[in-house]
């Protein structure tokens, strides 16, 4: 039987948190760390608001991250990344969230009901197939630590090490948020019987000596697994996309910003609070049939002319060339997907994005409210989804945020394996 709140759905699983008099077994220092982190990510833009143009993430700015453009040809406003090739590649440890009926369903919520309540050229959306978890850093563009090759096959060994002895991961999404500076996030609980981030990142940190002391790691909350679905972006004036356009064909590589209006939304496509509840019932009715199902571009409420396909699909093994995933029609965005076995056995992926495109042409601004609201139905109708994280990526970057930018890097897969004493003990 599908349980109707959020609230429902994680107290059957145990995460109530004592809210209704209960203590239950699942909950742990580390749940609620995670609750306590949750909490402070999703009030932000409440009491703050949307700050959005200015830093994007880890102190980057938009205008460093991406340029967009209107394109006349197509009458679009287009987002193209701007990639920076590392000196030092980040060296990383991810999570990836490999069950791509997971991942599809998240995408869909984001496509169904935020990007409808959004200007033209103001979302980027992660790649479903690189959704993932950062877990901690060997090297970061903050704090870049050299390392030979040797160096950084001994690296791998050790964190090969670790996670033949850590026990896959059981999550179940507790929330979605949206913080003041724009980034969409999935926010995961952990349920018993598996491993626990916060000992897989004390172990890592062990593992590896030369890193980045704890301060200088990205990720500064232990316990927190979170996943970057989307980053709402300033999309500039009308006045700043022609100009941005003119630049980008003469070699300038810089956004154009634009003060932000606050106005309300002033769409006829049922964007207010009642469209998108109604919409999140739809969705959430074809998510309880299966996969959240395609909802048509007059559903959603997108300008005419902008598609809602999906991409689908996993990256395929080295060696294996893929142009545009099947069923993939973002508008101006195409992509080609290069892998290889490197000398040491990495995975060698080289991929160029050339553009998205996302948002509803009749929309003429972003308000915060509607916004937040959105939001919430998004993490309404997928709190409680469930998920398994079995995996680690050692990933080298060598351009500046390749995964959220679809850059260059290559990967380390390695499995978590629970160690027999452990597996014996989850059974």
């Amino acid at each position: 039987m599908s349980l109707a709140t959020c609230h429902d759905r994680l107290s059957a699983l145990g995460l109530d948190f004592g809210e209704t008099g209960s203590m239950r077994l699942s909950y742990t220092k580390y749940a609620l760390d995670r609750k306590r982190v949750y909490d402070g990510m999703g009030s932000g833009v409440r009491t703050k608001g949307l700050s959005l143009g200015g830093v994007v993430t880890q102190g980057l700015k938009q205008a460093d991250l991406y340029q967009i453009t209107h394109d006349v040809r197509s009458d679009k406003m287009l987002i193209k990344p701007i990639l920076h090739k590392l000196e030092v590649p980040v060296r990383a440890m991810i999570m990836p969230l490999r069950d791509q009926v997971v991942a599809g369903k998240i995408r869909e919520a984001v496509r169904g009901l935020l990007m409808p309540v959004l200007p033209e050229g103001s979302i980027w959306l992660q790649d479903e197939a690189l959704y993932h978890a950062t877990l901690y850093h060997a090297s970061s563009h903050v704090k870049p630590v050299h390392a030979s090759a040797e160096v950084i096959a001994e690296e791998e060994r050790s964190i090969r090490g670790v996670c033949s002895r850590t026990c896959p991961i059981h999550a179940v999404l507790d929330r979605v948020v949206i913080t003041p500076t724009g980034v969409v996030v999935a926010c995961w609980q952990v349920l018993p019987g598996g491993g626990e981030p916060a000992l897989l990142r004390a172990a890592l940190g062990e593992a590896l000596p030369n890193a980045p002391p704890k301060e200088a790691q990205m990720v500064k909350e232990p316990a927190m697994l979170h996943t970057t679905i989307a980053r709402l972006l300033q999309p500039p004036t009308a006045k700043g996309a022609a100009g941005a356009a003119a630049g980008s064909k003469a070699g300038d590589s810089g956004a154009a910003g634009g003060g932000r209006e606050l106005r309300s939304v002033g769409t006829s496509g049922g964007t207010g609070a009642a469209g998108l509840r109604g919409k999140a019932r739809a969705l959430k009715t074809a998510e309880d049939g299966g996969v959240a199902s395609l909802v048509g571009d007059t559903a959603l409420g997108l300008g005419e002319g902008q598609s809602t396909g999906s991409e689908s699909g996993a990256s395929a093994g080295a060696g294996t060339l893929l142009g545009t995933r099947a069923g993939s029609s973002l508008p101006g965005r195409r992509r080609l997907l290069m892998e290889e076995v490197t000398s040491s056995g990495g995975i060698q992926v080289a991929e160029t994005t050339e553009s998205q495109s996302g948002g509803n042409k009749l929309v003429a601004s972003i308000e915060d409210a509607v916004v937040v609201e959105a939001v919430d139905q998004i993490s309404a109708m997928l709190c409680g989804l469930r998920a398994q994280f079995a995996e680690v990526w050692f990933i080298e970057e060598q351009d500046l945020l390749a995964l959220a930018l679809n850059g260059r890097y290559i990967r380390h897969p390695a499995e978590l394996s629970c160690p027999a004493s452990a597996a014996a003990a989850a059974a």
